[in-house]
């Protein structure tokens, strides 16, 4: 029996994806009429890949197939066969990014287009940077849209920049069948039961390939579209800053957390990003923000001491990072850490 879980309908993820799923569990040889009684969704919703569905759609949707094809991984053989149309237009304005840098910073700042609570961190490390994945859905669907999700951001990582980036992958759940089918199908380790699911890259390799394949230019322009189709969505903050916070979390990425810094990738003067801010919000104060909500993801990972998390965090003592983060929890990084589960 599929397991309860209360997902409110005002929840969404692009349709484009369970369209290329539909299209997948019809060549399994489900109909879409017996998919549409399975999830409650009028079959002409699905065959508009820029629309959105709801997630708990997905929710059905994956159960639905778990229980057709217990014995296969599903979840490997989608993410093996399916376009790049999965994500739908966000998707093909993400893959022309001028080069892996890029495209890593403008999925972070872009992912609610492709799903209301997906999040993506980039968690940079002096060997690895991190590709950590998280959307709610993953805790009741066994890891299948975690799995399908990661499978085709490891293939768009080789077909656009090669093998030798993707170092490593790991995922929360439990395997769902023989391991070696992952290690087969990823090329490369992947370890479960780990603290998030995370596409794992060589941080020397995404330094070197980072622009290779166009300019500053492209990105500009990538981001004006991006912010178009945001607008055109209804996605941007009510606060209308959501420009602002997203370069400062691209910023983050670099461990770049200064105004001035802030205000060069947003093409203006310190003072005129002053003036783009709320009444009483200063510029230095969302920086603030971005940095605490960095810290509490490094915090996460065990394996970085809290020396480490200063320093990728842009402070030039482990003391200051310290007398910072009483001031942003009132407790300290050890205390903080010992709290997270």
């Amino acid at each position: 029996m599929q397991p309860s879980c209360e997902i409110p309908s005002k929840y969404r993820m692009l349709s484009s994806m369970g369209t290329v799923a539909v299209f997948f569990a019809a060549y399994l040889g489900l109909s879409v009429e017996y998919i549409s009684r399975e999830t409650g969704i009028d079959p002409g919703r699905l065959m508009d890949p820029d629309n959105y569905l709801p997630e708990d759609f997905f929710e059905d949707f994956f159960w639905m197939l778990i229980r057709n094809f217990p014995e296969r991984n599903i979840a490997l053989e989608l993410a093996g066969i399916a376009p790049t149309s999965y994500f739908g237009t966000p998707g093909r304005l993400l893959l022309r990014a001028s080069d892996a840098q890029t495209m890593l910073e403008l999925f972070v700042a872009h992912c609610d287009l492709l799903a209301d609570r997906l999040e993506i961190k980039a968690v940079p490390g002096s060997t690895e940077t991190f590709f950590r994945t998280s959307q709610p859905l993953s805790e009741v669907d066994q890891g299948m849209g975690a799995e399908i999700g990661l499978g085709i951001g490891a293939r768009i990582t080789k077909e656009c920049f090669g093998e030798g980036l993707l170092t490593r992958v790991q995922f929360c759940h439990k395997a769902r069948g023989d391991v070696s089918a992952y290690w087969d199908f990823f090329g490369v380790p992947v370890s479960f039961q780990a603290e998030f699911n995370a596409l794992v890259l060589s941080t020397r390799e995404l330094k070197k390939r980072s622009n290779q394949r166009g300019s500053q230019e492209v990105r500009c322009s990538l981001e004006q579209r991006l912010q178009r189709l945001r607008q055109e969505l209804g996605l941007d903050l009510a606060d209308g800053i959501a420009d602002i916070r997203r370069a400062a979390m691209c910023n983050a990425i670099k461990g770049d957390y200064s105004v001035a810094g802030l205000a060069r990738s947003m093409g203006m003067s310190t003072s005129t990003l002053q003036r783009r801010m709320p009444d009483g919000v200063q510029a230095g104060s969302l920086l603030e923000e971005v940095r605490y909500v960095n810290a509490m993801g490094m915090l996460a990972d065990k394996s970085l001491s809290i020396d480490d998390v200063a320093f990728r965090l842009g402070f030039e003592s482990d003391r200051g990072f310290r007398k910072a983060f009483k001031r942003w929890s009132g407790k300290t990084p050890a205390e903080a850490r010992r709290e997270i589960k």
